[in-house]
Protein backbone atom coordinates (compact mmCIF):
# COMPACT_ATOMS: atom_id res chain seq x y z
CA UNK A 1 0.00 0.00 0.00
CA UNK A 2 2.92 2.36 0.57
CA UNK A 3 4.34 2.12 -2.94
CA UNK A 4 1.67 4.23 -4.73
CA UNK A 5 2.10 6.92 -2.05
CA UNK A 6 5.87 7.21 -2.50
CA UNK A 7 7.05 10.20 -4.59
CA UNK A 8 10.51 8.78 -5.33
CA UNK A 9 9.04 5.44 -6.45
CA UNK A 10 6.77 7.34 -8.85
CA UNK A 11 9.86 8.99 -10.34
CA UNK A 12 12.15 5.94 -10.18
CA UNK A 13 10.13 2.70 -10.15
CA UNK A 14 12.71 0.39 -8.63
CA UNK A 15 12.73 -1.42 -5.30
CA UNK A 16 15.43 0.65 -3.61
CA UNK A 17 13.45 3.83 -4.33
CA UNK A 18 10.44 2.86 -2.20
CA UNK A 19 9.84 2.36 1.55
CA UNK A 20 9.67 -1.44 1.32
CA UNK A 21 13.00 -1.60 -0.47
CA UNK A 22 14.66 0.82 1.92
CA UNK A 23 13.49 -1.18 4.93
CA UNK A 24 14.85 -4.27 3.20
CA UNK A 25 18.25 -2.58 2.96
CA UNK A 26 18.09 -1.63 6.65
CA UNK A 27 17.39 -5.27 7.51
CA UNK A 28 20.31 -6.37 5.35
CA UNK A 29 22.61 -4.07 7.31
CA UNK A 30 21.18 -5.34 10.61
CA UNK A 31 21.83 -8.96 9.52
CA UNK A 32 25.36 -8.16 8.41
CA UNK A 33 24.61 -8.89 4.75
CA UNK A 34 25.40 -5.30 3.82
CA UNK A 35 27.71 -2.65 5.25
CA UNK A 36 26.29 0.64 6.48
CA UNK A 37 29.19 2.29 4.67
CA UNK A 38 28.17 0.92 1.27
CA UNK A 39 27.46 3.60 -1.32
CA UNK A 40 24.24 1.92 -2.43
CA UNK A 41 22.84 2.04 1.10
CA UNK A 42 23.64 5.73 1.58
CA UNK A 43 22.24 6.69 -1.81
CA UNK A 44 18.99 4.83 -1.16
CA UNK A 45 18.51 6.44 2.26
CA UNK A 46 19.13 9.96 0.98
CA UNK A 47 17.10 9.64 -2.22
CA UNK A 48 14.00 9.48 0.00
CA UNK A 49 12.26 12.86 0.45
CA UNK A 50 11.23 11.92 4.00
CA UNK A 51 7.62 12.97 3.40
CA UNK A 52 6.23 10.11 5.54
CA UNK A 53 3.33 9.53 3.15
CA UNK A 54 4.10 5.83 3.52
CA UNK A 55 3.22 6.10 7.22
CA UNK A 56 -0.24 7.41 6.39
CA UNK A 57 -0.74 4.57 3.91
CA UNK A 58 0.70 1.79 6.09
CA UNK A 59 -1.95 -0.40 7.77
CA UNK A 60 0.69 -1.79 10.16
CA UNK A 61 1.64 1.65 11.48
CA UNK A 62 5.34 1.40 10.62
CA UNK A 63 7.06 4.65 11.67
CA UNK A 64 9.29 4.93 8.65
CA UNK A 65 10.45 8.47 9.44
CA UNK A 66 12.17 7.30 12.62
CA UNK A 67 13.76 4.36 10.83
CA UNK A 68 15.05 6.69 8.12
CA UNK A 69 16.58 9.16 10.58
CA UNK A 70 18.30 6.30 12.39
CA UNK A 71 19.67 4.90 9.15
CA UNK A 72 20.98 8.28 8.05
CA UNK A 73 22.64 8.85 11.42
CA UNK A 74 24.46 5.53 10.95
CA UNK A 75 25.47 6.55 7.42
CA UNK A 76 26.87 9.85 8.69
CA UNK A 77 28.78 8.13 11.49
CA UNK A 78 30.31 5.73 8.96
CA UNK A 79 31.11 8.66 6.62
CA UNK A 80 29.80 6.51 3.82
CA UNK A 81 30.28 7.48 0.18
CA UNK A 82 27.00 8.31 -1.51
CA UNK A 83 25.98 10.87 1.10
CA UNK A 84 25.10 14.37 -0.12
CA UNK A 85 28.21 16.53 -0.33
CA UNK A 86 29.06 18.66 2.68
CA UNK A 87 28.83 21.81 0.56
CA UNK A 88 26.39 23.43 0.67
CA UNK A 89 24.56 20.96 2.94
CA UNK A 90 26.90 21.28 5.93
CA UNK A 91 27.03 25.05 5.63
CA UNK A 92 23.23 25.33 5.58
CA UNK A 93 22.83 23.14 8.65
CA UNK A 94 25.45 25.16 10.50
CA UNK A 95 23.62 28.42 9.70
CA UNK A 96 20.32 27.04 10.98
CA UNK A 97 21.85 26.07 14.32
CA UNK A 98 23.30 29.58 14.86
CA UNK A 99 20.76 32.44 14.52
CA UNK A 100 23.39 35.17 14.28
CA UNK A 101 25.13 33.49 11.36
CA UNK A 102 21.79 32.89 9.65
CA UNK A 103 20.87 36.58 9.88
CA UNK A 104 24.25 37.62 8.49
CA UNK A 105 23.80 35.20 5.59
CA UNK A 106 20.31 36.62 4.98
CA UNK A 107 21.70 40.15 4.84
CA UNK A 108 24.27 39.02 2.26
CA UNK A 109 21.57 37.28 0.18
CA UNK A 110 19.38 40.39 0.28
CA UNK A 111 22.24 42.57 -0.97
CA UNK A 112 22.96 40.01 -3.72
CA UNK A 113 19.31 39.90 -4.79
CA UNK A 114 19.21 43.69 -5.07
CA UNK A 115 22.55 44.08 -6.90
CA UNK A 116 24.51 41.29 -8.63
CA UNK A 117 21.49 39.00 -8.80
CA UNK A 118 19.88 41.41 -11.26
CA UNK A 119 22.83 41.44 -13.67
CA UNK A 120 22.67 38.95 -16.54
CA UNK A 121 26.44 38.90 -17.07
CA UNK A 122 27.08 37.95 -13.43
CA UNK A 123 24.38 35.29 -13.47
CA UNK A 124 25.90 33.70 -16.58
CA UNK A 125 29.35 33.70 -14.95
CA UNK A 126 27.94 32.20 -11.76
CA UNK A 127 25.94 29.59 -13.67
CA UNK A 128 28.98 28.41 -15.62
CA UNK A 129 31.06 27.89 -12.47
CA UNK A 130 28.39 26.73 -10.02
CA UNK A 131 25.64 25.13 -12.13
CA UNK A 132 23.98 23.25 -9.26
CA UNK A 133 23.67 26.38 -7.12
CA UNK A 134 22.57 28.47 -10.11
CA UNK A 135 19.64 26.11 -10.67
CA UNK A 136 18.43 26.89 -7.16
CA UNK A 137 18.61 30.68 -7.55
CA UNK A 138 15.08 31.11 -9.02
CA UNK A 139 13.68 29.24 -6.00
CA UNK A 140 15.44 31.44 -3.43
CA UNK A 141 12.93 33.41 -1.35
CA UNK A 142 12.83 37.18 -1.39
CA UNK A 143 14.75 38.21 1.72
CA UNK A 144 13.00 40.91 3.79
CA UNK A 145 14.92 43.83 5.31
CA UNK A 146 16.67 42.40 8.35
CA UNK A 147 16.18 45.68 10.21
CA UNK A 148 12.48 44.86 10.29
CA UNK A 149 12.72 41.58 12.14
CA UNK A 150 9.79 41.08 14.46
CA UNK A 151 10.25 40.38 18.15
CA UNK A 152 7.62 40.21 20.84
CA UNK A 153 9.29 42.09 23.67
CA UNK A 154 6.76 41.28 26.40
CA UNK A 155 3.42 39.74 25.47
CA UNK A 156 0.58 40.33 23.05
CA UNK A 157 -2.77 40.43 24.82
CA UNK A 158 -6.25 40.14 23.28
CA UNK A 159 -6.92 43.79 24.18
CA UNK A 160 -3.90 44.82 22.07
CA UNK A 161 -5.39 43.68 18.76
CA UNK A 162 -9.13 44.39 18.98
CA UNK A 163 -9.94 47.11 16.49
CA UNK A 164 -13.52 47.65 17.65
CA UNK A 165 -15.87 46.21 20.23
CA UNK A 166 -14.99 44.52 23.51
CA UNK A 167 -11.89 42.38 23.78
CA UNK A 168 -12.51 38.63 24.04
CA UNK A 169 -12.03 36.95 27.37
CA UNK A 170 -8.44 35.79 27.77
CA UNK A 171 -8.30 32.00 27.44
CA UNK A 172 -4.76 31.71 28.83
CA UNK A 173 -1.16 32.16 27.74
CA UNK A 174 0.59 30.32 24.93
CA UNK A 175 4.18 30.44 23.71
CA UNK A 176 5.04 30.73 20.03
CA UNK A 177 8.09 28.96 18.64
CA UNK A 178 9.43 31.42 16.03
CA UNK A 179 11.61 28.94 14.14
CA UNK A 180 14.91 29.79 12.49
CA UNK A 181 14.24 30.22 8.77
CA UNK A 182 10.78 31.64 9.36
CA UNK A 183 12.01 34.18 11.91
CA UNK A 184 14.50 35.51 9.35
CA UNK A 185 12.79 35.09 5.97
CA UNK A 186 9.08 35.17 6.90
CA UNK A 187 8.91 37.26 10.08
CA UNK A 188 5.47 38.57 9.12
CA UNK A 189 4.05 35.05 9.45
CA UNK A 190 5.14 34.97 13.10
CA UNK A 191 3.71 38.45 13.68
CA UNK A 192 0.45 37.48 11.96
CA UNK A 193 0.28 34.30 14.03
CA UNK A 194 0.59 36.25 17.28
CA UNK A 195 -2.10 38.69 16.18
CA UNK A 196 -4.55 35.99 15.11
CA UNK A 197 -4.04 34.05 18.35
CA UNK A 198 -4.50 37.20 20.44
CA UNK A 199 -7.61 38.15 18.48
CA UNK A 200 -8.98 34.74 19.40
CA UNK A 201 -8.37 35.24 23.11
CA UNK A 202 -4.84 34.00 23.72
CA UNK A 203 -2.08 35.95 25.42
CA UNK A 204 0.99 35.25 23.30
CA UNK A 205 4.63 35.21 24.39
CA UNK A 206 7.82 34.37 22.49
CA UNK A 207 10.36 33.37 25.16
CA UNK A 208 13.90 34.54 24.50
CA UNK A 209 16.42 31.85 23.74
CA UNK A 210 14.44 29.53 21.46
CA UNK A 211 16.72 27.80 18.94
CA UNK A 212 16.20 26.04 15.65
CA UNK A 213 13.95 23.03 16.31
CA UNK A 214 16.60 20.69 14.86
CA UNK A 215 14.33 18.99 12.33
CA UNK A 216 16.68 19.38 9.38
CA UNK A 217 19.64 18.20 11.44
CA UNK A 218 17.74 15.06 12.46
CA UNK A 219 16.64 14.48 8.86
CA UNK A 220 20.26 14.76 7.70
CA UNK A 221 21.64 12.30 10.24
CA UNK A 222 23.05 14.87 12.67
CA UNK A 223 21.39 13.26 15.67
CA UNK A 224 23.70 14.73 18.31
CA UNK A 225 23.10 18.29 17.10
CA UNK A 226 19.35 17.66 16.97
CA UNK A 227 19.36 16.42 20.57
CA UNK A 228 21.35 19.44 21.77
CA UNK A 229 18.89 21.81 20.12
CA UNK A 230 15.97 19.89 21.63
CA UNK A 231 17.39 20.20 25.15
CA UNK A 232 17.90 23.94 24.67
CA UNK A 233 14.33 24.48 23.49
CA UNK A 234 12.83 22.38 26.28
CA UNK A 235 14.73 24.41 28.89
CA UNK A 236 13.52 27.71 27.40
CA UNK A 237 9.91 26.50 27.31
CA UNK A 238 10.00 25.25 30.89
CA UNK A 239 11.42 28.56 32.11
CA UNK A 240 8.56 30.43 30.40
CA UNK A 241 6.02 28.77 32.69
CA UNK A 242 3.31 28.21 30.06
CA UNK A 243 1.47 25.01 29.23
CA UNK A 244 1.08 25.20 25.47
CA UNK A 245 3.55 25.76 22.63
CA UNK A 246 2.25 26.90 19.25
CA UNK A 247 4.02 26.02 16.01
CA UNK A 248 3.13 27.63 12.69
CA UNK A 249 5.60 25.67 10.53
CA UNK A 250 4.63 22.10 9.67
CA UNK A 251 8.15 20.68 9.65
CA UNK A 252 9.05 22.31 12.94
CA UNK A 253 5.81 21.24 14.60
CA UNK A 254 6.22 17.60 13.60
CA UNK A 255 9.76 17.53 14.97
CA UNK A 256 8.87 19.38 18.18
CA UNK A 257 6.12 16.81 18.77
CA UNK A 258 8.79 14.12 18.34
CA UNK A 259 11.14 15.35 21.08
CA UNK A 260 9.89 12.57 23.35
CA UNK A 261 11.23 9.98 20.94
CA UNK A 262 14.41 11.93 20.24
CA UNK A 263 15.42 12.01 23.93
CA UNK A 264 13.77 8.81 25.15
CA UNK A 265 17.16 7.21 25.92
CA UNK A 266 18.40 10.20 27.93
CA UNK A 267 17.49 9.57 31.61
CA UNK A 268 17.82 13.22 32.54
CA UNK A 269 15.62 14.49 29.74
CA UNK A 270 13.21 11.74 28.69
CA UNK A 271 10.32 12.74 30.97
CA UNK A 272 10.84 16.44 30.29
CA UNK A 273 10.89 15.82 26.55
CA UNK A 274 7.68 13.79 26.71
CA UNK A 275 5.91 16.60 28.59
CA UNK A 276 7.22 19.15 26.11
CA UNK A 277 6.07 17.11 23.10
CA UNK A 278 2.57 16.79 24.56
CA UNK A 279 2.33 20.59 24.82
CA UNK A 280 2.95 21.29 21.11
CA UNK A 281 0.11 22.07 18.74
CA UNK A 282 -0.09 23.50 15.24
CA UNK A 283 -1.68 26.94 15.09
CA UNK A 284 -4.50 25.71 12.86
CA UNK A 285 -5.27 22.88 15.29
CA UNK A 286 -5.37 25.30 18.19
CA UNK A 287 -7.66 27.80 16.50
CA UNK A 288 -10.17 25.16 15.45
CA UNK A 289 -10.15 23.31 18.77
CA UNK A 290 -10.51 26.48 20.86
CA UNK A 291 -13.19 27.98 18.63
CA UNK A 292 -12.07 30.49 16.02
CA UNK A 293 -13.78 33.85 15.57
CA UNK A 294 -15.32 34.19 12.13
CA UNK A 295 -13.72 36.82 9.90
CA UNK A 296 -15.84 39.60 8.42
CA UNK A 297 -13.79 40.85 5.49
CA UNK A 298 -14.82 39.10 2.27
CA UNK A 299 -12.39 37.76 -0.33
CA UNK A 300 -13.38 37.51 -3.97
CA UNK A 301 -10.58 35.07 -4.70
CA UNK A 302 -10.19 31.48 -5.78
CA UNK A 303 -7.71 29.63 -3.57
CA UNK A 304 -6.37 26.11 -3.26
CA UNK A 305 -4.65 24.39 -0.35
CA UNK A 306 -1.41 22.38 -0.42
CA UNK A 307 -0.93 19.96 2.49
CA UNK A 308 2.62 20.24 3.87
CA UNK A 309 3.98 16.70 4.26
CA UNK A 310 4.85 17.11 7.91
CA UNK A 311 1.43 18.51 8.75
CA UNK A 312 -0.69 15.92 6.92
CA UNK A 313 1.60 12.89 7.41
CA UNK A 314 3.83 13.95 10.30
CA UNK A 315 1.07 15.42 12.49
CA UNK A 316 -2.06 14.00 10.82
CA UNK A 317 -3.62 17.47 10.59
CA UNK A 318 -5.79 17.68 7.49
CA UNK A 319 -9.12 19.36 8.19
CA UNK A 320 -8.15 22.21 10.53
CA UNK A 321 -6.53 24.45 7.87
CA UNK A 322 -9.41 23.86 5.49
CA UNK A 323 -12.00 24.68 8.15
CA UNK A 324 -10.26 28.00 8.82
CA UNK A 325 -10.18 28.85 5.12
CA UNK A 326 -13.84 27.95 4.64
CA UNK A 327 -14.71 30.36 7.45
CA UNK A 328 -13.44 33.32 5.37
CA UNK A 329 -16.40 34.96 3.57
CA UNK A 330 -16.27 34.81 -0.20
CA UNK A 331 -13.11 32.71 -0.46
CA UNK A 332 -13.61 30.08 -3.15
CA UNK A 333 -11.57 27.11 -1.91
CA UNK A 334 -11.07 24.60 -4.71
CA UNK A 335 -9.52 21.14 -4.24
CA UNK A 336 -5.97 20.50 -5.41
CA UNK A 337 -5.16 17.20 -7.10
CA UNK A 338 -2.50 15.31 -5.13
CA UNK A 339 -2.64 17.97 -2.43
CA UNK A 340 -0.82 15.62 -0.04
CA UNK A 341 2.01 14.94 -2.52
CA UNK A 342 5.43 16.41 -1.71
CA UNK A 343 6.28 19.66 -3.54
CA UNK A 344 9.99 18.78 -3.63
CA UNK A 345 11.22 21.14 -0.93
CA UNK A 346 11.51 18.40 1.70
CA UNK A 347 13.81 20.28 4.04
CA UNK A 348 16.97 20.74 1.98
CA UNK A 349 16.14 18.04 -0.60
CA UNK A 350 15.90 20.75 -3.27
CA UNK A 351 19.57 21.49 -2.52
CA UNK A 352 20.88 17.93 -2.25
CA UNK A 353 18.74 16.45 -5.07
CA UNK A 354 17.76 19.38 -7.33
CA UNK A 355 16.73 17.26 -10.33
CA UNK A 356 14.33 15.05 -8.37
CA UNK A 357 13.02 18.06 -6.44
CA UNK A 358 12.45 19.89 -9.71
CA UNK A 359 10.44 16.98 -11.09
CA UNK A 360 8.22 16.94 -8.00
CA UNK A 361 7.80 20.71 -8.18
CA UNK A 362 6.81 20.60 -11.83
CA UNK A 363 4.15 18.02 -10.99
CA UNK A 364 2.83 20.20 -8.14
CA UNK A 365 2.78 23.39 -10.23
CA UNK A 366 0.86 21.60 -12.97
CA UNK A 367 -1.89 20.65 -10.54
CA UNK A 368 -1.99 24.17 -9.09
CA UNK A 369 -2.39 25.78 -12.49
CA UNK A 370 -5.16 23.33 -13.36
CA UNK A 371 -7.28 24.65 -10.46
CA UNK A 372 -7.40 28.18 -11.84
CA UNK A 373 -6.61 29.42 -8.33
CA UNK A 374 -5.22 32.89 -7.76
CA UNK A 375 -3.79 31.90 -4.41
CA UNK A 376 -2.04 28.86 -2.91
CA UNK A 377 -2.37 28.51 0.85
CA UNK A 378 0.07 26.35 2.81
CA UNK A 379 1.53 26.29 6.30
CA UNK A 380 5.22 25.54 5.97
CA UNK A 381 8.03 27.91 4.96
CA UNK A 382 9.85 25.35 2.81
CA UNK A 383 6.68 24.64 0.83
CA UNK A 384 5.97 28.37 0.52
CA UNK A 385 9.43 29.08 -0.89
CA UNK A 386 9.44 26.06 -3.20
CA UNK A 387 5.98 26.61 -4.68
CA UNK A 388 6.37 30.39 -4.96
CA UNK A 389 9.72 29.94 -6.70
CA UNK A 390 8.27 27.40 -9.10
CA UNK A 391 5.33 29.63 -9.97
CA UNK A 392 7.60 32.63 -10.42
CA UNK A 393 9.94 30.66 -12.70
CA UNK A 394 6.99 29.76 -14.92
CA UNK A 395 5.79 33.35 -15.13
CA UNK A 396 2.66 32.72 -13.07
CA UNK A 397 0.98 35.48 -11.05
CA UNK A 398 -0.44 32.99 -8.52
CA UNK A 399 0.63 33.93 -4.99
CA UNK A 400 1.48 31.79 -1.98
CA UNK A 401 0.38 32.70 1.54
CA UNK A 402 0.26 31.17 5.04
CA UNK A 403 -3.26 30.53 6.46
CA UNK A 404 -2.71 32.86 9.42
CA UNK A 405 -1.68 35.74 7.16
CA UNK A 406 -4.92 35.33 5.24
CA UNK A 407 -6.87 35.25 8.51
CA UNK A 408 -5.14 38.37 9.82
CA UNK A 409 -6.23 40.29 6.72
CA UNK A 410 -9.75 38.87 6.94
CA UNK A 411 -9.93 40.05 10.55
CA UNK A 412 -8.97 43.54 9.31
CA UNK A 413 -6.08 43.74 11.76
CA UNK A 414 -3.30 46.21 10.89
CA UNK A 415 0.00 44.37 10.40
CA UNK A 416 2.62 44.47 13.12
CA UNK A 417 5.30 44.37 10.44
CA UNK A 418 5.31 46.82 7.53
CA UNK A 419 6.73 44.07 5.32
CA UNK A 420 3.59 41.99 5.75
CA UNK A 421 1.67 44.66 3.83
CA UNK A 422 2.58 42.71 0.70
CA UNK A 423 -0.45 40.51 1.44
CA UNK A 424 -2.83 43.48 1.65
CA UNK A 425 -3.03 43.59 -2.14
CA UNK A 426 -4.83 40.25 -2.04
CA UNK A 427 -8.09 42.06 -1.34
CA UNK A 428 -7.60 45.02 -3.66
Amino acid sequence: MCLPACPTYAMTPRERANPRGRIGLMRAVARGDMEVGDRAFAEAMYYCVGCRACETACPAGVEFGRLLEGARAAVEEAEAPGRPSDFPRGRLLDLLAHPGRLRRAARFLRVYQRTLGRRDRWRRWFGERFPDLAELEPLAPEVPPQGRKWRLQDALDPADVVADGPAPKTRGTVALHPGCVQAVLLPEVNADTAQVLAYNGWRVVVPKGFRCCGALHAHQGQAAVARDLARANIAVFEAAGVERLISNAAGCGAHLKGYGHLLEDDPGWAARAARFAASVTDVTEDLVESGVRRPRRPFSLRATYHDPCHLIHGQRVAEAPRLLLRAIPGLDLVPLAESTWCCGSAGIYSVTHPDAAGELLERKIGHIRATGAELVVTGNPGCMFQIAGGLRAMGSSVRVVHPVSLLRIAYELPPLLPYSRRWQSLTS
